[in-house]
C-alpha cells in the first residue's frame, strides 16, 4: 500500500500550520510510544493546556473524582498505561513541576525510569505486553530542543519531499552510526536505515541503533546493498532479508520492501539470530513455501518510498506495527532536525536523555552508573562508566559465574561496577540497581573505593536514605566492605 498527497495539499498544509503556529496560544503534547499505537508505533495528542503542570492540576479535580482510567482514555483517545495512578481520590495536585515529579515517582506503577523537568515528564515503565513509555511535554520546550523532540511529536509518516537545503552544512547524525561494510562504494552521498523493531517482551523500547552506507544513495541503495562485498552476520535480520530480496535487475528497494512484508519471521524466541538463504533464488522460493504467523496480516503493512526516503510501517501481528525507515542525504539537508530527532528517538528511550550510556543502561537524569578500571599504570581508579567500557562490564558479570582466565588484571579492565538512582523516589532518597565486584584478590580494595567515591556523591545531593535493596553479602561478594565504607544510610 502507497500513500500520495497531492503538491497543493501540502502546501495548504503546511501555510495552515504556520497561521495556526502564529494564533496559537502555548499548548502541549501527549505522546504515546507503545508497538500498539497503530502504524507509527506512537499517539501523538496536543493539548490546549500552557504547561504540563497547567494540565495536571486542571484536570485534576475530574480524573479523581471518578474513575480515572476510564476519564483519561476518553480525554486522550488512548489508554496510556498507568497514568491513572497518578491521580487519587481526595489527594490534592501537585504545586510545582518539584511536587510532580516526587509524585509520579511514588505512584506510577511499574516504572523504570522517570525523569521530570521544568517542562516535561518522561516515563518509561513495564506495560503488559512490552514496555511502553510516554512524555507530556510543553510546546515551548519542544520548539527550544527540535532536535529531540520533532520526531516524537511527528504525527504521520516522514514528509517526501527532498528541498535545497536548508543549509550548507553537511548533516552529522546524533550518535554514532554503524557502517554496514568497510569498503562502501565510490559515489556521492550516504544512506541512512533506522528500524524500530521490538524483539522481546523488555527492552523494546529504543537500543536500535542507526545504519549508514556511505557513497551512494537511496535510487541506487538496493543495487548497492546486493553488490557489497561482506559479511552481513553482525547485520540485523532486517537488513539481511532486505539485502537478498533485491532482484539481479533493480536499483531501488521499493520492490524488495514488499517482498520484505511477506517474509515468514523477524523474531526468534531463543538461540542465535537467523539467516535468510544467500541467494535471491532460494530466498523468494523460501517466500512461495512458507507463510507468515497467522497473526501477521500483510495487507495492513503500508510503505511509502519517495526518491530519497523510504518507509515501511510493518505489521507484527495482532494490532502492532514495527517501524523501517531509510533516507539520503539529500533528505536530511532538507530536513536535518526530524531525521536528528528520530535516530535519537530509535535509540534512547528517553529523547532528552543527554547521557552517553552503554548500551542497556536506561536513559534517565538520575541513574549512575560508576566502574572501577584499571589504568595505564596498573591501578584502579573510579569514574563514570562510558560506552568503551561494557564489554569489560560484561566480562565481569560472566565471570561471576564462569572461572576467570588466569593472569594479572589488565588496563581497561572493569573490576567492579555500581549503578545508583538518585533521588528516587524522594529527593533525599537512593536507589541502588546494581552492584557487581570482582571475585579476585582485588575485590576489598575495589569495594572501597567505590563506595567512598558513592559515599562522596550522595553527600553532596544531600541523600540519606535507599529503598528497594542494598547489595547483601550472602549474595554479592565484598558487599559488607562497600556498606561499611558508605557509612550510615537509613
Amino acid at each position: 500500500m502507497y500513500w500520495t498527497f497531492p503538491a497543493t495539499m501540502k502546501i495548504e498544509k503546511s501555510l495552515g500550520c504556520v497561521i495556526s503556529a502564529i494564533f496559537r496560544r502555548a499548548t502541549m503534547y501527549m505522546i504515546y510510544r507503545s508497538w500498539n499505537q497503530g502504524i507509527l508505533g506512537k499517539s501523538v495528542r496536543h493539548l490546549a493546556e500552557p504547561t504540563v503542570l497547567d494540565w495536571i492540576r486542571n484536570i485534576w479535580s475530574d480524573a479523581s473524582s471518578q474513575d480515572a482510567y476510564d476519564w483519561l482514555t476518553h480525554e486522550l483517545g488512548t489508554t496510556v498505561y498507568g497514568l491513572d495512578r497518578l491521580f487519587s481520590k481526595g489527594a490534592q495536585p501537585p504545586q510545582t513541576m518539584q511536587e510532580l515529579r516526587t509524585l509520579a515517582r511514588t505512584r506510577l506503577p511499574d516504572t523504570y525510569q522517570c525523569n521530570v523537568d521544568e517542562h516535561s515528564v518522561r516515563v518509561l515503565a513495564n506495560g503488559l505486553d512490552c514496555d511502553v513509555a510516554y512524555y507530556l511535554v510543553d510546546d515551548a520546550a519542544v520548539a527550544a530542543n527540535p532536535e529531540r523532540w520533532s520526531f516524537a511529536v511527528h504525527d504521520a509518516p516522514l514528509p517526501e519531499a527532498a528541498a535545497p537545503p536548508l543549509s550548507t552544512t553537511a548533516f552529522t547524525p546524533p550518535l554514532q552510526v554503524t557502517d554496514l561494510t568497510d569498503h562502501p562504494p565510490s559515489g556521492e552521498g550516504t544512506v541512512y536505515a533506522v528500524l524500530l523493531t521490538c524483539k522481546a517482551k523488555h527492552d523494546s523500547i529504543g537500543w536500535n541503533p542507526t545504519f549508514a552506507l556511505p557513497g551512494v544513495r537511496l535510487p541506487q541503495f538496493g543495487a548497492a546493498l546486493r553488490d557489497l562485498d561482506t559479511s552481513t552476520d553482525e547485520w540485523p535480520l532486517e537488513l539481511e532479508v532486505l539485502r537478498v530480496l533485491v532482484a539481479p535487475d533493480e536499483d531501488g528497494i521499493a520492490a524488495a520492501l514488499e517482498r520484505c512484508n511477506r517474509w515468514p519471521e523477524y523474531r526468534w524466541l531463543s538461540g542465535k539470530q537467523p539467516h535468510p538463504p544467500r541467494s535471491h533464488v532460494e530466498s523468494l522460493r523460501l517466500l512461495d513455501t512458507v507463510s507468515p504467523e497467522p497473526e501477521r496480516h500483510r495487507v495492513r503493512t503500508v510503505i511509502q518510498v519517495g526518491e530519497h526516503v523510504a518507509q515501511m510501517f510493518i505489521h507484527d501481528g495482532y494490532d502492532d506495527f514495527e517501524q523501517w525507515f531509510f533516507f539520503d542525504d539529500r533528505w536530511t539537508a532538507t530536513h536535518p532536525e526530524l531525521a536528528a530527532s528520530l535516530i535519537w528517538f530509535a535509540y534512547h528511550w528517553d529523547p532528552l536523555c543527554s547521557r552517553s550510556h552503554m548500551y542497556l543502561t536506561p536513559c534517565s537524569d538520575n541513574r549512575i552508573r560508576y566502574v572501577a578500571v584499571v589504568g595505564e599504570n596498573g591501578q584502579a581508579q573510579v569514574r563514570h562508566a562510558e560506552p568503551q567500557d561494557e564489554p569489560r562490564v560484561w566480562d565481569l558479570r560472566r565471570w561471576t559465574y564462569e572461572k576467570r582466565p588466569a593472569g594479572e588484571v589488565t588496563t581497561g579492565e572493569v573490576l567492579g561496577t555500581v549503578e545508583i538512582q538518585f533521588q528516587q523516589p524522594s529527593p533525599d532518597t537512593c536507589k541502588f540497581t546494581n552492584f557487581t565486584i570482582t571475585r579476585t584478590r582485588h575485590g576489598q580494595a575495589v569495594a572501597a573505593m567505590l563506595a567512598r567515591r558513592v559515599r562522596h556523591d550522595l553527600q553532596d545531593a544531600g541523600i540519606t536514605r535507599a529503598t528497594g535493596w542494598l547489595p547483601e553479602e550472602y549474595l554479592y561478594p565484598h558487599s559488607r566492605r562497600f556498606l561499611r565504607t558508605l557509612g550510615k544510610i537509613h
